[in-house]
Formats: structure tokens, sequence, C-alpha cells
């Protein structure tokens, strides 16, 4: 797993998080929280799928040069994270109804602290 080592766990989770509860403040009850909170962890899967895929593809293109040996784990993956993702946003659209707006800013927040959880050779 790719993940560990290449994403800063601790920026990702303290950034992520703390937008999550800013777009908590938002919620009118329950079922909001409840909407947001789904989507939240969808989002967290979606897109730990998503980065692994993306790891495992760029690390088998430079080692082989060839991506044929994982081309069915990140077929999965991809069809994983869109099950994940389609089904978190169907269940929150039903519970929230027209307010299904605010987890999905939330979403397009955490693709850029993904972004920038990402490490790099020249920063830590």
């Amino acid at each position: 797993m790719l993940l560990k080592t290449k994403i800063n766990l601790k920026k990702f989770f303290l950034l992520s998080i703390s937008t999550t509860i800013l777009f908590l403040l938002f919620s009118r009850g329950w079922n909001d929280i409840i909407g947001i909170l789904i989507v939240y962890v969808a989002t967290v899967l979606h897109l730990g799928m998503l980065a692994e895929a993306v790891f495992e593809l760029v690390k088998s293109q430079v080692s082989e040069g060839h991506i044929h040996n994982v081309k069915d784990k990140i077929m999965y993956l991809f069809a994983g994270k869109l099950l994940i993702l389609i089904l978190s946003l169907v269940i929150s659209r039903q519970i929230m109804g027209n307010r299904i707006i605010i987890p999905v800013i939330n979403y397009v927040i955490q693709i850029f602290i993904l972004t920038f959880s990402i490490r790099s050779k020249g920063r830590e």
C-alpha cells in the first residue's frame, strides 16, 4: 500500500476533519449531520482508492515500463471508488434533500487537501 509512504496522513486528516467540522456547522439537524458524515466517509475512501490507483499506475510505469501487471487492480479500484461515491451521494440526497450541495462542496475541498498532503522529494 503506497498511501502510507506517499501521503502525509497526519496533515491530511487534520485538514480534512477540520473542514468537515466547519461544514457540519451549516447543518440544520441530525439528517444533515448524518448526510455530511456519510459523504465524508465515502470521500475519504474514494480519495484513498484514487490515490492508490494512481500511485500503482505510476509505480508500474516507472519500474517495468508497462502497466499490464496491475491493470486488474487499477480497474477494481476505479470501479469501487465510483460505486462508493455514487451510493453515498444517492443516500445523502435521500436524507438531506436539496442541501446535498454542502457535502459536495466539502468533497471538492477534500480533493485539494489530498493534493496538498502528497509528499514530494523536496518537501515534507
